[in-house]
C-alpha cells in the first residue's frame, strides 16, 4: 500500500487526537470546597523585677548563706489569664558578684537558683501573677576583700 500526503496527513490528524488530547481522559467533573484560616491572639508576657536578691552582710571566713524570704527578689508577671508559664534561672557558675576590680579574694559565686513551688507557674484569672527568686551565696574566704559586692542575673519566663 502506498502511503500519500493525503494519507499522511489524514493518519497524523488523528494520531494527534490520542497523543496530545486529553478529550479521552477527562469526564468535565471537577469539584472544590473553601477552607477557613483563624489565628487567636494572646497577651504578651510581661516580667518586672520588684525587689532584689539580698544576702545582707558576711563577715570574712563566714559558711554559704541562702537568704529566707524576707530577702529573695520578687518578679512580678502579666499575660493572658490563666496560662501556665516557665521560669528559666540562672545556670549555677554563671553568676559571680563582685567588688573592686574582681581580683583574687573580690569575687563571690551566686549558685542553686530556685523559685518556690517550681519553675512552672500560672498567670491568674486577672493576667496577673508574682514569683520569688533565691539563690545561695558562697562561703566567703577568710581574706575576702571587705567591701559591697554586686552582679545582675537574668530570670526569663516563657508560655508552656
Amino acid at each position: 500500500m502506498k502511503v500519500t500526503k493525503r494519507m499522511f496527513a489524514l493518519i497524523a490528524i488523528v494520531g494527534s487526537f490520542f497523543v496530545g488530547s486529553n478529550a479521552f481522559g477527562q469526564g468535565g467533573n471537577t469539584a472544590s470546597d473553601t477552607g477557613t484560616a483563624t489565628a487567636s491572639v494572646i497577651a504578651s508576657l510581661t516580667l518586672t523585677n520588684t525587689e532584689d536578691l539580698e544576702f545582707g552582710e558576711g563577715i570574712q571566713g563566714d559558711a554559704a548563706y541562702t537568704p529566707n524570704t524576707p530577702f529573695r527578689a520578687i518578679f512580678n508577671v502579666t499575660g493572658e489569664p490563666d496560662r501556665f508559664f516557665n521560669v528559666n534561672l540562672p545556670a549555677d557558675s554563671t553568676v559571680v558578684m563582685t567588688t573592686g576590680a574582681g581580683g583574687t579574694n573580690e569575687t563571690i559565686a551566686v549558685d542553686s537558683f530556685i523559685t518556690g513551688g517550681g519553675t512552672q507557674k500560672q498567670l491568674g484569672s486577672g493576667g496577673i501573677a508574682a514569683f520569688l527568686v533565691g539563690a545561695t551565696r558562697a562561703a566567703l574566704g577568710a581574706s575576702q576583700v571587705p567591701g559591697l559586692y554586686s552582679a545582675t542575673f537574668t530570670v526569663s519566663i516563657i508560655y508552656q
